[in-house]
């Protein structure tokens, strides 16, 4: 499974909550942080939501990722 793959399964299965880039790639190992972050971006328009919201982790007010 690749990153991307990754990304998109967890935020399906934890719908109804949003990760801010920092938290995703601690919870699933992807290095570096940035790869999170390019990977959240192209995916915007199908099917990742980026808004500046509270993460679900963290708790921070960031940019953060949800599924559609």
């Amino acid at each position: 499974m690749n990153n991307q793959d990754k990304i998109r399964d967890f935020l399906r299965r934890n719908s109804g909550s949003q990760y801010c880039d920092d938290c995703l790639s601690a919870r699933l190992k992807i290095r570096p942080r940035q790869q999170v972050n390019q990977i959240c971006r192209l995916r915007i328009k199908e099917d990742i939501v980026r808004e500046r919201s509270e993460c679900s982790v963290c708790g921070h007010t960031k940019l953060t990722n949800r599924i559609r």
